[in-house]
Parts: structure tokens; C-alpha cells; sequence
């Protein structure tokens, strides 16, 4: 890393070394899994006080763009991965079509009653039976979200006995049930990940997260599956490509 951070009181020392560091991360001078100089090192390196440094380290570590490890120092934590919120997709297709190895754990299956939020949104009798799958997503083996997906029993009997770990449940509601999800509306919002989570995500307690809340339509434009999805903010970045004319 480069000496200087100029003497500019509009411009507090911390941020300017803040800016340092992600302009050299932008550059690829500093790539994932680098480890950076200790927080005496950066101190004197840019003639700045070591609380300068641990701040401005703390901050970058609270964005996820660092991660610190006990004893062995701070490391380059800019994994970025892209996910498309445009174009509807399962997780796995989305995953492996950039490369990347999704896997799937599956937290919870249980059967519940349609309450009045989720009758409304798949239009179904209050009371309907439902099946409720909650499941963690990983990426190279890396936890990125938790999924929980609720579906009409009616719809697709037995799934709760035949879906399993890595199973795509859009490739089984096909396979088994012939019903293939075609668009999706979804919501999205910003919030801050629990402690239960944050155990699961792997993030600190009320790390930012984005929730997102969807019902998946087939190709008659029924209503099959409303789900939500915690997706970490520090690993994953959404895109979206759109034609003016």
C-alpha cells in the first residue's frame, strides 16, 4: 500500500485510508483472502494513530469488506457474488451458471395451517394445509441466505418426505407434480439479521441483510409458492439489466 493520507481536516484520516483501502480492492491490488498490515503497520506507515487505524479497520470489518481473525491478523474478505433479481431462476441454475457450487442444507420441514397472510397471498381457504421448508444456502461452501418456502400440501403431497439436502424444489415440483414456476414478484427491503441468523449466516448479531419476500406464479399464472429469503449483504451484490427502449 501506497504512504500518504494528505493533511485535509475536511477529510478525516480514517475515511481517507478507508478510500485507500477500496480503491486498491477496485484495482485488484488487493484481492480476496489478502492480509493486510497489522494496525501498528498501517499507523506508521501513514503516520496516523493506532486507534486511526483499528477504527478505520472496525468499519471495513462491519461492511464485511475485512474479516479479522483472532491472532492471525485481517484478511481481504471481498468475495462479491452477483444474483440476478430480475430474471427468475432457482438458486442452483443461478449458482452453476456463474460457475459457482451451491449446495443446500435443510433446516426444517413442517406442515402448518394457511393463516390469514399466506391464504391471501396464494389465494387459498383460511386454514388450508400448508407444507414449510426452511433451508440454508451455501455457496463454495460459504453460508449466503436462508430460504423458507410454503406451499399448498394440496399442490404437491409427500414433498416433505421426498425433498432432501441439494435437492432443487423447483426441479422436484416439476419432475414430480408437473409444475413448472415460470415469474415471481418480489420484495425487498433492508434489516438486520437476528442472533439465531446471524449463527446460521455466520455474521455478526444485526449484520445487514436483505430480506426478500416472493410468490412464484406457473404458467397459468397461479399462485404455488410464497417464500422469503435472508440473504447476507456483504458477500452478495444484485443486478439487474434493463432496456429503455
Amino acid at each position: 500500500m501506497s504512504r500518504m493520507i494528505s493533511d485535509d481536516e475536511a477529510v478525516p484520516f480514517y475515511k481517507q485510508l478507508k478510500k485507500q483501502i477500496l480503491e486498491e480492492i477496485k484495482s485488484g491490488k488487493l484481492k480476496h483472502g489478502d492480509k493486510l498490515p497489522s494496525e501498528r503497520e498501517l499507523a506508521e506507515q501513514f503516520q496516523i494513530s493506532r486507534m486511526t487505524a483499528r477504527h478505520t479497520l472496525s468499519i471495513l470489518e462491519r461492511e464485511g469488506v475485512v474479516e479479522r481473525r483472532v491472532g492471525a491478523g485481517t484478511f481481504i474478505n471481498y468475495k462479491k457474488i452477483e444474483m440476478d433479481f430480475v430474471t427468475f431462476n432457482s438458486f442452483t441454475k443461478n449458482m452453476l451458471s456463474k460457475g459457482l457450487t451451491p449446495s443446500t442444507q435443510i433446516l426444517s420441514i413442517r406442515k402448518i395451517e394457511a393463516n390469514e397472510n399466506l391464504a391471501q397471498k396464494l389465494k387459498l381457504e383460511l386454514g388450508e394445509g400448508m407444507i414449510v421448508i426452511k433451508r440454508l444456502r451455501l455457496v463454495d461452501e460459504t453460508p449466503i441466505s436462508i430460504e423458507e418456502s410454503f406451499l399448498p400440501e394440496k399442490l404437491c403431497p409427500g414433498l416433505d418426505e421426498m425433498i432432501t439436502d441439494n435437492d432443487s424444489l423447483y426441479e422436484i415440483l416439476e419432475r414430480e407434480y408437473g409444475i413448472v414456476l415460470v415469474m415471481a414478484k418480489e420484495y425487498m427491503q433492508v434489516t438486520l439479521s437476528d442472533e439465531g441468523e446471524s449463527k446460521l449466516l455466520k455474521v455478526r448479531v444485526e449484520s445487514p441483510c436483505i430480506l426478500q419476500e416472493s410468490v412464484a406464479f406457473d404458467k397459468n399464472e397461479k399462485e404455488i409458492e410464497f417464500s422469503t429469503s435472508l440473504t447476507r449483504s456483504d458477500i452478495v451484490k444484485f443486478y439487474s439489466e434493463l432496456k429503455l427502449k
